[in-house]
């Protein structure tokens, strides 16, 4: 009888293994490979946070979650009946756990902060982020911070080092004005070579003309007027230099459009949807005989994508304008979209204008007031942006001086974090201004909505003096215009305008 016992315990150990195993999964029909995921974090004091967004490794239907604690005081997890140690020894504990998508998980975590050891309890949710750069379940803002999609790696390669190419003579190479991650080299007869820093070189083909032999460039034979556009961000560009036309496929559908030229060519059927990114409809780019995927650094989450656009001979041209450092480098990249349509002149044309409403910046003074950029997850939690993240930066170019959250500042990190209310708080209170970034989540109608999110927002210094704004929605499909935005951010800051394009006053 004991044995007949023993054994069915055995199994029923085994049976709930199995049924825990399967539910830190989470998976579904998610391809094994390295993804992204906001973390949200309820329980305890409320101070603690965990870095967000974080890296997700899948294999074998198994999800996996490397974490980053807003300190380095906690020495194990505990998920499920596992024990789980830190993987650094240096800097914010940093723990490797199986985790449950889209799911409430309670797990424990020790701390070493006070004089004595605690085991607290904690409740996580890890969303994926889509290819738009959003929480799978939110699916808002769109390419805002790609550099929270995948850090692809830490090499970059020299962009000034122009390629020699055989049969062809280096004539010379563009200089940036802000642009640090690509650079034009020029040669003979029209060629030119769009050196970028993952290491790609593109070797753009005049019309009429052949692409020399050889292995070491992505090659993008001129014309290219039929264009899969997955990079959303990329869009304004085309419609700058009244190009659009060329763009037959859309990575996105035409209700989140915001340029009102790819909304119009969907509606009138001139661009169609091509599928998402990571999923694109290979029948249709066959049929529609594409010569160019757009794609931003997303794509580099589902390789066997390039693969098969690489099989049908279509080449990939993969956006990194948000690793610039500078935001105006970002707006620079117009200058490659002007050298594929042939509408270089136009796009120069643009980027100094744009340039010039940042330089007028200069003779303002905001007298370096305090901003803060925010928006309220439906958690409660507070999503926010980094010290390096490009709007922070926007914010201070316009005259103002970011206040982020307090934590150490890793330029490769991730820029968009999530933090408890009482965190953002403590720094956050006494902001002489704060922006509710309404990209990501849908905008309080009014200061009173804002206040009903949570009460201590009364207690705000910028609540008081009335200086709360929220960011227009299409404020992420429009790179094309950062010198504008970052003109009506010297307005509100400086107080010479209470409502501008990208910004308006909440009431």
């Amino acid at each position: 009888m004991n044995n007949i016992k023993r054994r069915i315990e055995i199994v029923w150990i085994a049976f709930l293994t199995l049924l825990f195993t399967l539910s830190l999964t989470g998976c579904g029909n998610i391809s094994d490979g390295e993804y992204t995921a906001s973390v949200s974090l309820m329980g305890g004091s409320g101070k603690a946070y965990i870095e967000s967004p974080c890296k997700v490794t899948v294999k074998n239907k198994r999800a996996e979650a490397d974490i980053v604690w807003s300190s380095p005081n906690y020495d194990y997890m505990i998920v499920g009946d596992e024990t789980y140690y830190p993987v650094n020894s240096e800097g914010n504990s940093e723990f490797i756990i199986p985790i449950e998508l889209d799911k409430d998980m309670a797990v424990q975590a020790d701390t070493t902060a006070m004089s004595q050891p605690h085991l607290i309890d904690y409740q996580l949710r890890f969303t994926l982020i889509t290819a738009d750069g959003n929480d799978k379940e939110n699916s808002a803002e769109q390419e805002a911070d790609e550099t929270a999609s995948i850090e692809d790696d830490d090499q970059k390669y020299d962009v000034q080092a122009n390629p020699e190419i055989e049969g062809l003579s280096y004539v010379s190479t563009d200089e940036n004005e802000y642009a640090e991650c690509f650079a034009i080299h020029r040669y003979n007869d029209g060629y030119a070579v769009i050196a970028v820093d993952d290491g790609r070189n593109y070797l753009v083909v005049p019309e009429g003309k052949s692409a020399p032999e050889g292995d070491d460039f992505i090659i993008l034979q001129k014309p290219l007027d039929k264009i899969y556009c997955a990079a959303s961000g990329v869009m304004c560009q085309f419609d700058t230099l009244g190009e659009t036309g060329k763009v037959i496929l859309s990575g996105i559908e035409k209700d989140k459009w915001y340029v009102d030229s790819a909304r119009k060519a969907m509606e009138e059927g001139t661009m169609e949807y091509g599928g998402k990114y990571s999923a694109p409809d290979y029948e249709k780019i066959i049929m529609k005989e594409v010569d160019l995927a757009i794609e931003n650094t997303m794509i580099l989450h589902t390789p066997k994508v390039i693969d098969k656009l690489g099989e049908l001979s279509i080449p990939v041209f993969i956006d990194r304008c948000s690793y610039e450092r500078d935001p105006l480098g970002r707006l620079e990249w117009i200058r490659i979209y002007g050298l594929l349509t042939d509408k270089e002149a136009e796009a120069k044309s643009s980027f100094e204008s744009q340039t010039e409403l940042v330089k007028k910046l200069d003779d303002i003074d905001a007298s370096e007031k305090t901003v803060v950029v925010f928006s309220i997850k439906s958690n409660h939690m507070v999503s926010t942006k980094k010290r390096s993240d490009y709007f922070s930066k926007m914010i201070e170019i316009a005259g103002g001086q970011y206040l982020g959250p307090d934590m150490e500042d890793d330029e490769k990190a991730t820029s968009q974090v999530t933090i408890s209310m009482e965190s953002f708080y403590r720094y956050a209170s006494e902001a002489d201004i704060i922006i509710y970034n309404s990209t990501i989540e849908e905008a309080p109608e009014s200061l009173e909505s804002l206040m009903s999110t949570d009460t201590t927002f009364s207690d705000f210094k910028a609540f008081k003096s009335g200086e709360v704004y929220y960011t227009d929605k299409a404020l992420y499909q429009f790179a094309n215009e950062t010198g504008t935005i970052i003109d009506n951010l010297g307005d509100i800051i400086s107080g010479e305008k209470e409502d501008t394009e990208f910004f308006h006053k909440l009431r």
